[in-house]
């Protein structure tokens, strides 16, 4: 690999345009860097020479000679196996087309038959929508019961104690059940009354000691999304099969969202001074962010009149937004509905 010479110019003295292209050029390097040594991984692993010295396996090797943990040897020996089978895969990673982040969460789902779909649908989607992408790819490409039958063998609860004396719990759910978990909780914090100071990820923390501890009986909303010809997806955009909603049915109220023939939600009357239930499930999808400028908030918002209902703005959609607590309480000081002026 080229060397280029090392920037010697002070950070804090560079333009922006220097900063911003030696981080591009840096970040291309330690990509191109990146491949390169798993490329090395991946002979040294078949080899197997490593257990000359030792170790019991090739990552246990390499966490030891580089310095890093167990787990991410893992998954570099992981992928450097992956490339030494998928050509694909190692064309694309090796032009840059896929990065080793992206690769990482496209390894364990890869496999002959699906390998130069997964590995375009990489090169096209951002790392951190990667996996949900999967996950909709395979339900429209793969069998129903056996990705059901998956995800109930790999759920899981774990938890760990770190340095700090706190401890982290990892769940692996199904869909179904990150659904009525997650609903849960999030019906906990609006209806409890948070600590002053307390961030969302506090918020939910409390909730979910609360919902495990006190125990009980919670009623709460699981939004599904049916768009045509797309899988079927939870708010978040997870992927959830269509006989899972099925079994939520028996025990759920079903609203309807309806759409006219150009597919607009068909809107609600003016008069009502509050959102309708349906409204407000329109707004969320299509105006996820607090509307205040700057403002990039996007839990627990509150449903506002644009034009003030008490200065006769209806309560359609077109008059309708979203915004965060403190935003909306500044300016609709003094209402006393909680839904807008």
């Amino acid at each position: 690999m080229q060397m280029r010479e090392k920037v010697t110019e002070p950070v804090a003295e560079m333009a922006v345009e220097r900063l911003e292209a030696e981080i591009v050029a840096l970040a291309g390097r330690l990509s191109a860097g990146t491949y390169e040594l798993l490329v090395l991984v991946g002979e040294l692993d078949a080899r197997g020479t490593w257990a000359a010295w030792g170790a019991l396996s090739c990552a246990a090797w390499l966490a030891e000679v580089a310095d890093i943990d167990i787990g991410t040897a893992r998954t570099q020996v992981r992928v450097a196996r992956a490339l030494r089978h998928h050509a694909v895969l190692d064309a694309a990673m090796r032009a840059g087309e896929v990065s080793y982040a992206k690769a990482r969460v496209l390894v364990p789902h890869v496999c002959d038959d699906n390998e130069e779909a997964l590995v375009e649908l990489a090169a096209c989607t951002p790392a951190g929508r990667l996996g949900a992408a999967i996950a909709a790819w395979s339900r429209r490409h793969e069998d129903p019961d056996e990705i059901d039958r998956r995800h109930h063998t790999q759920r899981s609860l774990t938890w760990r104690t770190d340095p700090d004396g706190m401890v982290t719990l990892t769940a692996r759910l199904t869909p179904q059940q990150a659904a009525t978990v997650t609903a849960a909780i999030d019906h906990q914090v609006m209806t409890n009354h948070a600590p002053a100071g307390a961030s969302l990820r506090q918020q939910r923390a409390d909730a979910l000691t609360d919902t495990v501890t006190h125990g009980g009986t919670v009623t709460a909303e699981v939004v599904i999304h049916i768009r045509g010809d797309q899988p079927t997806l939870l708010a978040d955009g997870t992927p959830i099969a269509d006989h899972a909603v099925a079994a939520l049915l028996p025990d759920a109220f079903v609203s309807l969202l309806l759409c006219d023939t150009a597919r607009h939600p068909i809107d609600a009357s003016p008069r009502r001074r509050t959102p309708t239930r349906r409204q407000r499930r329109v707004l969320d999808q299509t105006h996820p962010e607090c509307a205040h400028p700057g403002c990039r908030a996007t839990h627990f918002l509150q449903y506002d009149h644009i034009q003030p209902y008490t200065h006769d703005g209806p309560t359609t959609l077109d008059n309708l937004q979203r915004l965060c607590g403190p935003h909306n309480r500044a300016r609709a000081r003094g209402r006393v509905d909680g839904t807008g002026p």
